[in-house]
């Protein structure tokens, strides 16, 4: 009987230990558009000033536009606070969206690399913005439903 006992054991033991294997072996995938980037190829951490600054020295006729305003703004906020781009507005994100046209549109016309490197910082950055706006809404579409 204790053998009985000291088998059924081991048996469970190594059951939950293979268990635990398998769970450690998992791996998480993250299929955002910024997954594969690094930090350096978006418009974060203090580089979003830098490109003001760059497109204030080169592309001056884009500051005074309306649209470059909602951008940076958008764009300020996302790196103060990410989730706080959740609560813009439906109107605000479309704005977001055509100054992002627009901003691509400008800094292709100047035909550099340093503009070639901005507009993919930039595209990068409202991707992201984008697939958390997505994100969101399929998350909060989900929630309406049940």
């Amino acid at each position: 009987m204790k053998s009985r006992v000291i088998f059924a054991s081991l048996i469970l033991g190594l059951g939950l230990m293979t268990s635990k294997a398998d769970a450690a072996t998992t791996t998480n995938t993250d299929d955002s558009p910024a997954a594969n980037k690094p930090a350096g190829a978006m418009l974060v951490n203090g580089s979003e000033k830098q490109f003001a600054s760059y497109v204030e020295q080169h592309v001056n006729k884009l500051t005074r536009n309306s649209n470059w305003q909602n951008f940076m703004s958008v764009v300020s906020l996302y790196n103060q606070k990410p989730f706080a781009v959740l609560n813009l507005s439906a109107a605000d994100r479309n704005k977001f969206n055509e100054a992002v046209t627009q901003i691509d549109n400008q800094l292709a016309k100047q035909n550099s690399a340093e503009a070639s490197r901005w507009m993919s910082q930039a595209n990068h950055t409202a991707r992201m913005i984008n697939f958390l706006w997505n994100a969101n809404q399929s998350i909060s579409e989900g929630f309406d439903i049940q």
